[in-house]
């Protein structure tokens, strides 16, 4: 909701909503070696475009779901929106099952009973998708927009140099981004000419990351480690692209602009990718590591 959305809801009491229509997308297989949620909503925008879902439900289902964690199925729900979606949705399963009982025993309790609801067998979608994501490559949405997506066999070959790293934010910035960062960086070193920013999604997730000796296997690679914020995200601090700079990023946007100078240029990618990047200084495939 807008803001003026929001102050309507205020002065009235209440707001209209459209049932948005709804998408399918069938991810089949078992999802080939480093291939996230980041890869498989990035490949579904390379799809679909970045109105291709304009006031729609993107439906996330298919063989593939059952491997991924709640983080891979954070970052996929987190981007539908790119896609112009109003929503994305994941089925309940045992992993969601897993996430509530861990979620309730830290804090006490769930706030709310969850209503658990499933698609109805004879649902009506406006247009159905089905993607091998054993057949998939990390996926790298070049500028300037998310929907501009290449393999990363395809960045390599472009030998892309990168100025800044960035892993971090609402879509890739959990425990499971900085563990797979810091498997890919322990006794490696961040490239002389390239940073390495870090931002966790939560305070909690910072605690937890330090926890688990995360912090320190990146620190010790060359990386900065900021507070839990949107900063260079949304190009407002910590991390600001200069003129003609380059940044790879686990964020969802890659606009002209959006993370600083107009002039500057950001490539999406996957935690893993943006940490193998570090090593070389260069849009690098973790696989190859």
């Amino acid at each position: 909701m807008g803001s003026t959305d929001i102050s309507f809801g205020m002065i009235t009491g209440g707001n209209w909503f459209k049932v948005p229509e709804a998408i399918k997308v069938v991810f089949k297989g078992k999802p080939a070696y480093q291939i996230t949620g980041k890869d498989l909503i990035l490949e579904i925008i390379r799809i679909l475009g970045v109105d291709g879902a304009l006031y729609k439900t993107l439906e996330f289902t298919g063989e593939a779901i059952q491997y991924l964690s709640m983080d891979d199925r954070f970052s996929l729900c987190n981007m539908a929106i790119e896609a112009g979606a109003k929503n994305g949705i994941v089925a309940y399963d045992d992993v969601t099952k897993e996430f509530l009982e861990q979620t309730a025993e830290l804090n006490g309790g769930l706030r709310a009973e969850p209503k658990i609801h499933y698609s109805d067998d004879d649902a009506v979608y406006t247009q159905v998708i089905e993607i091998d994501t054993d057949k998939l490559e990390p996926v790298i949405a070049y500028p300037f927009l998310p929907s501009n997506g290449h393999s990363v066999s395809q960045a390599v070959e472009d030998n892309i140099k990168v100025d800044q790293i960035f892993i971090g934010s609402c879509t890739n910035g959990r425990l499971s981004d900085f563990k797979v960062a810091a498997e890919i960086l322990e006794g490696k070193k961040v490239a002389r000419h390239a940073r390495l920013i870090l931002t966790p999604g939560t305070q909690k997730i910072l605690r937890d990351a330090t926890k688990a000796g995360y912090i320190d296997i990146l620190v010790d690679a060359g990386a900065v480690v900021s507070n839990p914020t949107c900063g260079a995200c949304l190009g407002g601090y910590m991390g600001i692209l200069g003129d003609g700079e380059v940044c790879i990023s686990t964020t969802n946007r890659n606009f002209v602009g959006r993370m600083g100078s107009r002039s500057s240029k950001i490539y999406l990618a996957n935690s893993a990718v943006a940490a193998a990047s570090a090593i070389s200084g260069y849009i690098t495939d973790p696989r190859s590591l």
